[in-house]
């Protein structure tokens, strides 16, 4: 497991370049950022990232929350740390709430949204809950959802969410790859460090993409 602190000097003695010292912390937690809310499946290696399928969820962000509905619109807020992949919603007494396949065969399905009575289909859409009818007194929905991760702070900070096996070969290579990015931009050219450290990071994401229960792959773009 590596601290924050350990991850930012790792990087230094990657780059070389004191000039971009106060934006090493950005970059690693830009990295697991990205990482959490998903990146290109690399299950078909690192040069054909398979479109519209994203990397799974982290197993570790996974969190239980509530949402109190409205009694005169169809939407209410979803949690604010809500980041991706809406798996559950119970209503109060209990019973699972369908989820729309899409906003779209949602908005077809309710175009006018003014459905009234029990609550049967939700969808998650521009960080709101949909759903339909509307109750008439206002219900607590239990969601089950993944959050984003706690950006690192303090030097003994950690990773939140990320392996503890691959904090380096994920968030070094991720910051080293964002900084040369910066240092041999307009460079003519090959970029040699950028290429570099941005393989060595896809090689370490399809590392992670491997680790996760197969149950949790392959998650389709909304």
């Amino acid at each position: 497991m590596a601290t924050f602190s350990e991850l930012k000097e790792k990087v230094e003695l990657l780059i070389n370049d004191d000039s971009f010292e106060d934006y090493l912390g950005d970059f690693i937690n830009q990295g697991v950022s990205e990482i959490a809310g998903g990146m290109p499946s690399l299950l078909d290696g690192i040069e054909n990232p398979i479109p519209n399928i994203l990397t799974p969820p982290l197993p570790e962000l996974f969190t239980i929350d509530t949402v109190t509905t409205s009694t005169s619109d169809a939407f209410v807020d979803m949690p604010i740390d809500f980041q991706r992949d809406l798996q559950l919603v119970v209503s109060s007494t209990g019973s699972e709430i369908d989820i729309a396949h899409s906003f779209i065969e949602f908005a077809e399905t309710y175009p006018l949204l003014n459905k009234t009575g029990r609550i049967s289909e939700a969808i998650e859409h521009g960080r709101k809950l949909y759903y339909q009818g509307i109750p008439a007194s206002a219900e607590t929905l239990t969601l089950h959802y993944y959050r984003m991760p706690v950006d690192m702070v303090d030097d003994d900070d950690v990773p939140d969410g990320i392996p503890a096996h691959l904090h380096i070969s994920l968030l070094v290579n991720f910051a080293a790859w964002k900084a040369y990015e910066h240092i041999e931009d307009g460079l003519e050219g090959e970029i040699p460090n950028t290429i570099k450290y941005k393989n060595n990071f896809l090689a370490a994401l399809r590392t992670f993409e491997l680790t996760l229960p197969f149950y949790s792959r392959g998650l389709m773009l909304r």
